[in-house]
């Protein structure tokens, strides 16, 4: 009873074409169209959503050598010295995506600028908690007790805003 199973299953397997094929024939594309429509659809579409602002922006934006994925009123703990003092209002520019509930925009390796402006505000700085660096050799009268406090900076996001429309000349900033 088992074999007679085992042998079905092969000669589905094994006839013309097999599962996949029927499977890609039954539910085939019913219309063809050309890539270059395609692609000014989808660039217009993306543009409408860009212009009703309907959804919530995030990006990802690297900063002092780490991504972080931020959205409107996050707030990030940066550790290391960083010069910008508090209240400074400061713009992160190397944003490598940027999307909404609908559409991503991603870059090569970062999106073209101007496209994407994230602003933030230094809301804090000072030292992280104190971590505790313990050494000890067993039976040799040995003990090491090390104190650690890295310097750390607390930023608020602003906003993430998604400004010109896609493939539009850049503008230049300078």
């Amino acid at each position: 009873m088992i074999r007679a199973g085992l042998q079905r299953l092969a000669s589905v397997f094994n006839s013309q074409g097999g599962i996949i094929s029927r499977f890609i024939t039954q539910n085939a594309p019913a219309q063809h169209r050309p890539a270059e429509e395609t692609t000014k659809d989808v660039i217009s579409t993306c543009n409408k959503l860009i212009q009703e602002k309907s959804h919530r922006n995030f990006a990802i934006v690297h900063l002092l050598g780490k991504q972080w994925r931020v959205t409107d009123g996050d707030l990030l703990v940066v550790e290391g010295y960083w010069p910008p003092n508090i209240g400074d209002k400061i713009t992160l520019d190397k944003v490598l995506l940027a999307a909404s509930k609908d559409f991503s925009l991603i870059g090569r390796p970062l999106v073209q600028p101007g496209l994407v402006t994230v602003t933030a505000t230094i809301i804090s700085k000072g030292l992280s908690h104190t971590k505790t660096h313990f050494k000890k050799k067993r039976r040799k009268q040995f003990m090491r007790i090390n104190f650690q406090r890295s310097q750390q900076t607390m930023l608020r996001i602003n906003s993430v805003d998604i400004k010109n429309s896609i493939n539009s000349a850049p503008k230049n900033v300078f």
